[in-house]
């Protein structure tokens, strides 16, 4: 079986999405998993549906249905709204997203010391800050740097180590051009603090 989460399908930036069902051999072992979360900006309305065997399907249907009941009917408008409605608004936003990327990305890379891959899609950075890390103020980890950031520049990011990544901060560039300017300028003096 193959669980592929796809809620990122619309935030693809360089090169065209491709569902993982659409590469599978054996379609019928492939359960994928949408969300309004990302694609219509419905982070914590619980609403996302999943396409795969209808036996499978059936069968999550009966144990969501007893362990979280439904959501509430509100959510369901909204969802049904933004599937079905007009999805100009859609391109309009990963047009805005890619060029938050790109500036985020370019003045990540002009830090001294900073290293930050160009992500393909979704809205976050996952840059690599190794170099300041066991310095004077002892920063052992990303964890230590991540609560550098936000005790002493209120800039608020997520520790590598969350993810995997040791060594890496994770920033959201789901926020206006104005405080993405301000929070790197922000860390930039916090490099130059180390």
């Amino acid at each position: 079986w193959v669980f592929s989460d796809e809620c990122y399908e619309q935030l693809t930036y360089d090169l065209p999405y491709v569902s993982t069902a659409m590469l599978a051999k054996n379609y019928d072992k492939v359960l994928t998993f949408q969300s309004c979360s990302k694609t219509y900006a419905m982070t914590g309305w619980r609403i996302g549906y999943a396409a795969g065997d209808k036996r499978v399907i059936k069968a999550m249907g009966k144990l969501q249905g007893q362990s979280t009941s439904c959501p509430n009917s509100i959510a369901q408008a909204a969802a049904i709204e933004a599937l079905t409605g007009e999805q100009s608004e859609v391109a309009l936003m990963r047009i805005e997203f890619k060029k938050r990327r790109n500036f985020i990305v370019e003045r990540l890379n002009q830090m001294v010391g900073v290293r930050c891959a160009t992500p393909g899609g979704a809205f976050y950075v996952f840059p690599n800050f190794s170099t300041y890390m066991d310095k004077k103020r002892k920063i052992k980890c990303s964890d230590d740097f991540s609560m550098y950031l936000l005790e002493e520049k209120s800039v608020v990011t997520v520790s590598g180590n969350a993810f995997g990544g040791e060594g890496h901060i994770r920033f959201s560039y789901a926020a206006s051009n104005d405080d993405l300017r301000r929070a790197m300028d922000l860390v930039e003096e916090a490099l130059n603090e180390i």
